[in-house]
């Protein structure tokens, strides 16, 4: 009997330790994972400081003309309509760096850099996202292709929030947690948690 209860505790030992074993390698995992979005985060601010840089060089002859805002185009180049505000341009405008087009009305800058604010995007957030034009309140589709999972965000400019609401949970269905299934609101300011705690599900997954 004792020794049937000493092998009893023989492996609770060795559970516990192996148990804390994973916990340190999740949290290993975790701030691995968190310093690499900070990274991302550098290296996104970095190049698109070069970009304004160069785009003010480009845009030094035409100096005296207004600034318009520019609409938010992240992976299409259709124009969004002029009566759709989006978070980018409500309430303020923006300096005439961003716009990267000339007076003379060549599209050509513009598009590409549409194209390479989608692709910062898309490696910060790894999803897929896409401007929403049929209608006018400013929405974006965001899908993760190796799951399924997407969602659609609308900017509520009444109350200056996103609106999440689910199209597909995927191959997440398992693992996804009660809000990922809710429609839910949340700041400006809460943009980077949301896709961090996406992000956490998605490699679980």
């Amino acid at each position: 009997m004792k020794d049937w209860v000493s092998e009893l505790r023989k492996d609770n030992a060795e559970l516990n330790e192996k148990l804390v074993e994973k916990q340190d390698e999740l949290e290993k995992a975790r701030q691995e994972f968190l310093e690499d979005i900070r990274t991302r985060d550098a290296e996104i601010l970095k190049l698109k400081q070069l970009l304004d840089e160069k785009a003010e060089k480009n845009n030094s002859a035409a100096t005296g003309f207004p600034c318009l805002a520019p609409e938010a185009v992240l992976e299409n180049s259709t124009p969004l309509s002029p009566k759709r505000k989006t978070p980018f341009s409500h309430g303020k405008q923006l300096e005439c760096s961003r716009r990267h087009t000339r007076i003379s009305g060549n599209r050509t800058t513009e598009i590409r850099s549409a194209h390479m604010l989608s692709l910062l995007l898309q490696s910060l957030v790894r999803m897929k996202i896409s401007v929403n034009d049929g209608t006018e309140i400013f929405s974006v589709s965001v899908s993760h292709e190796a799951s399924g999972y997407s969602f659609i965000l609308t900017w509520l400019e009444t109350s200056d929030e996103w609106s999440y609401k689910l199209s597909s949970l995927g191959t997440l269905e398992r693992i996804a947690v009660d809000w990922m299934r809710q429609d839910i609101r949340f700041s400006m300011k809460m943009c980077r948690m949301f896709f961090e705690r996406i992000s956490s599900i998605i490699t679980k997954g």
